[in-house]
């Protein structure tokens, strides 16, 4: 439980699918009483059913603008409401929580920048995974250099809806890809190619197949939302050693395999013996024992208790994903 000042409240404002995920994590991380907002009254009379006695419902963004006792903004809404719904909140100083992409696109958070180029600091975007502990592992695996190094990387990350009116497959689930690898390897991201299918709509992507440069190696991510299986995957490809994290296995998400492919150098050749056939090394695979955390509960605490800490998922973050995604 964080230990908050007396007269210090918070806001929710979007009580959705994800809102509702949202508050049920607020709720065991804040001791008085949330104040939620959102224009569909149904959703706020659902979300009060579920969780009796713990909110308060405002029926006008207004009022929580101007009440001073509500510091915390958290936003679970749409891409497309957001610039105008910060754009607000950031008049009125607010601490700001914001869902990602964030906007709806790189222009808009550039305006955002503009405007309020001492308030944008106090905008701390969701992504999810720089709190998973499987992420954070991974990002040991790549630093240690006994695992070799890096030449591949592919990301998947696949299901069946939900299916965005506002943004396309691209902003909804290859931000997360986006951010995982800037995690991982900084922002030394190169788009090669950005190659999107509209299906059930014509300007909206459903599926996509982003190729990019990172440092000196190749990585792919393929999103889709048109599928009929969820997948979750990320294989990392070094010379000395593979891993793959499958999210969506109950235990062992993460398996590691001794194992990698290299051609011999021809000066190494005999004159005799000159194959020059790749050699296939295949040692035992492990799989490390990591302790399961709640992303979604720890990014929510970091935000609540930042004050005296630095924001690492800030504005420059998530314009380098919004940029890369145009």
């Amino acid at each position: 439980m964080l230990k908050k000042k007396n007269k210090e409240f918070t806001a929710l404002i979007g009580t959705g699918y994800w809102g509702t995920n949202i508050a049920r994590n607020l709720l065991k991380l804040c001791k008085k009483k949330l104040y939620i907002f959102d224009n569909n009254i149904e959703n706020m009379n659902i979300l009060v059913k579920k969780f009796p006695n713990k909110f308060i419902i405002i029926n006008e963004y207004k009022h929580l603008l101007e009440n001073q006792t509500i510091k915390n903004f958290i936003f679970a809404t749409p891409p497309s409401q957001n610039f105008k719904l910060v754009s607000e909140a950031l008049t009125y100083k607010k601490k700001i929580f914001l869902e990602k992409p964030g906007f709806k696109n790189y222009i808009e958070i550039q305006q955002i920048k503009k405007k309020f180029p001492r308030e944008i600091k106090n905008i701390y975007f969701g992504y999810i995974y720089m709190f998973n502990n499987y992420i954070k592992y991974i990002k040991k695996f790549i630093n240690n250099k006994k695992n070799g190094k890096v030449i591949y990387v592919k990301c998947q990350r696949q299901n069946l809806g939900p299916i965005r009116n506002d943004v396309d497959v691209n902003y909804d689930l290859s931000t997360h890809d986006l951010s995982i690898l800037l995690f991982l390897f900084g922002n030394r991201i190169k788009v090669i190619s950005n190659l999107r299918h509209n299906i059930l709509k014509k300007n909206i992507a459903d599926i996509s197949n982003l190729s990019l440069r990172i440092k000196d190696f190749l990585t792919d991510i393929n999103n889709s939302w048109l599928n009929p299986d969820k997948i979750r995957r990320i294989t990392i490809i070094t010379n000395k050693k593979m891993l793959l994290f499958d999210e969506m296995k109950q235990f062992k998400k993460i398996k590691i395999y001794n194992q990698y492919a290299e051609y011999p150098k021809i000066k190494k050749l005999s004159k005799i013996n000159f194959f020059k056939n790749a050699k296939i090394y295949e040692g035992s695979s492990i799989e490390p024992k990591i302790k399961e955390n709640d992303p979604l509960y720890d990014e929510l605490k970091y935000f609540l208790d930042s004050d005296k800490k630095k924001n690492i998922i800030n504005y420059r973050f998530a314009s380098i994903i919004l940029k890369l995604i145009l």
